[in-house]
């Protein structure tokens, strides 16, 4: 009777020990494993959670020393310049832990040159070319577009370099607007050829030479030191058999990951180890979820404010990271979201870390964190607002259509799309979006212990890398979510490496197209002038949804996609 209940305890006891092993003996791999990687396959888009597995992953291999190496064959890059540095900068910590990386490329472009230059062996098909651009992007105006159809934007702005509304009101950009898209990109392009030669160890005139010359030819750009080897996928892997004494075992990289993560989790006897909270906050920045008419992550305040009021509660919670990812959005909305991160800062270590960009209402509600990281590549800053409406009369006059106002208020049509601000309507509406500016920058200006006449010469809508804005006195350190996570455990009085981190996740609302399908009255002005904007949608729909509403938002774009 009494040899049961002890059978039982030990079977619990071993159990987890079982799963170790077990665990192990999947990933303890001779040294003929290769582990592989597609980026960019169309499988499965790499969204913000994968990416953040995904560099888990390249952490543990890291530690690991157990793997023959790491493949990486990319058909696109769908990622920011912040993620790619950011992968870059782990690839590099890999390689020198002594594990060979090699990237395989069929076409380069400046982001796959900057990804690749990180791997110890970069191959390139034959018949493959360099299409190399020197970070430049286009900026489009849809301003005279717009009215050829009947529908104008008319928009005010507080902050002299807050040119975010330009392209849907102008032709050209202004000076001010080309003069600060200068001052950022040829950051951003300094930071591109100090990483690509240093890692590729050949001169920087040897970069821009092939700059210069591109596109350039597979074996071009094997003689200018850009890759290592031109060759077909095939014959990568016959030389990885060469170098291994043996056919290669290929495992994909995102098993490898799951595991090394499933092992991390698993429930081991100890004492209670700090927790930092990690609050992944991506997407435009709106009140509530569905308030723009498109699908994908957002950070709407009705969401983050409770999950920040629930981590104030949590005393299981020793510090928070918000990894912020955001072009900006609604003025309140991040007003909100600052006032809660404010409160749980006074309580326990808050830190922001920046992604590709976090600019606007993404700089906002990080401003009162107690610390700010931001990549040197981030997008960031941009502190301004801006506003006004989509005006739809002259093209709803086209269709006959007139609206008369009736009632006794006096000046009821002011936010209405009939027309464009009249005189007076127009002051009222500047002296709001005033008020709202100088709320931001005294909020900023608590949250960096400056005060708000320090903080206007660098505000203003101005954009800054995170290099610039560092100098600045924007942001405090330079560094990624690895080295945000550590410096918040550190805060939080944990030991190196001793502790734990929770993820907290916004997913997007299940069946969302859907509702927005069912909640749908007709054709908007933003599937009217679709086909003017393309992808630079965001403060059309903004305006449209919400007309009036001061906005703190960004350049869309800025953050040079490579």
């Amino acid at each position: 009777m009494i040899r049961i209940p002890v059978l039982l305890i030990l079977t619990l006891l071993t159990s987890p020990v079982r799963i170790l092993v077990t665990l192990r003996s999947w990933l303890t791999r001779r040294k003929h494993t290769v582990l592989v990687w597609t980026i960019g396959s169309g499988r499965k888009p790499l969204d913000a959670k994968g990416f953040t597995r995904i560099m888990a992953g390249l952490e543990a291999l890291e530690a690991d020393g157990r793997v023959g190496g790491l493949r990486i064959e990319v058909r696109s890059l769908p990622l920011g310049l912040a993620q790619v540095y950011a992968l870059h900068e782990r690839l590099l910590a890999v390689k020198a832990s002594g594990t060979m990386v090699e990237v395989h490329l069929n076409s380069m472009s400046d982001g796959t040159l900057l990804l690749a230059s990180a791997a110890s062996r970069i191959s390139m098909c034959p018949a493959g070319e360099v299409f190399l651009s020197g970070v430049a992007r286009p900026v489009r105006f849809y301003g005279q577009g717009l009215e050829d159809v009947g529908i104008s934007v008319d928009l005010e702005s507080a902050g002299a370099y807050k040119s975010f509304g330009e392209a849907y009101t102008r032709s050209l950009p202004t000076v001010e607007n080309r003069s600060a898209m200068s001052h950022l990109l040829s950051d951003i392009y300094r930071q591109w050829l100090d990483a690509v030669s240093s890692a590729r160890d050949i001169g920087i005139s040897v970069v821009e030479d092939a700059l210069n010359a591109s596109p350039l030819s597979a074996d071009d750009a094997q003689a200018a030191g850009l890759i290592d080897a031109v060759a077909y996928e095939d014959e990568d892997w016959d030389r990885w058999e060469e170098q291994l004494g043996k056919e290669p075992k290929k495992v994909a990289f995102e098993t490898y990951a799951g595991r090394m993560r499933l092992l991390s989790r698993l429930p081991w006897p100890r004492r209670r180890r700090k927790t930092v909270a990690v609050l992944h906050l991506n997407g435009p920045v709106v009140e509530r979820r569905g308030q723009l008419p498109r699908s994908g992550p957002m950070i709407a305040s009705d969401d983050v404010v409770p999950a920040l009021d629930r981590l104030l509660d949590q005393d299981a919670v020793d510090a928070v990271v918000l990894a912020v990812n955001s072009p900006g959005g609604s003025a309140l909305a991040s007003d909100l979201i600052a006032r809660r991160v404010e409160a749980l800062s006074e309580v326990k270590p808050v830190l922001a870390v920046m992604g590709n960009v976090a600019a606007s209402g993404g700089y906002y509600i990080s401003a009162v964190a107690r610390e700010i990281w931001a990549h040197p590549a981030t997008v960031t800053g941009s502190i301004g607002v801006v506003g006004g409406k989509v005006v739809l009369g002259p093209a709803l006059s086209r269709f006959g259509i007139q609206t008369t106002w009736m009632g006794p208020g006096k000046d009821p049509g002011m936010m209405t799309p009939d027309a464009r601000f009249s005189e007076d309507q127009r002051r009222r509406f500047r002296e709001s979006l005033q008020r709202v500016y100088t709320r931001f920058i005294d909020v900023v200006a608590r949250g960096r212990g400056m005060s708000p006449e320090a903080i206007e010469p660098v505000a203003q809508g101005r954009v800054w890398t995170g290099a610039q804005a560092l100098e600045h006195g924007l942001v405090d350190q330079l560094g990624g979510l690895r080295e945000g996570v550590d410096r918040a455990a550190e805060l939080a009085g944990a030991k190196p490496g001793r502790f734990r981190v929770q993820s907290i996740w916004f997913s997007p609302p299940k069946l969302a197209m859907l509702t927005q399908a069912v909640g749908a009255r007709g054709p908007s002005v933003v599937d009217w002038a679709g086909p003017l904007l393309g992808s630079d949608r965001l403060v059309v729909e903004a305006l449209y949804s919400s007309p009036g509403e001061p906005l703190t938002l960004s350049v869309d774009g800025a953050s040079w996609s490579p």
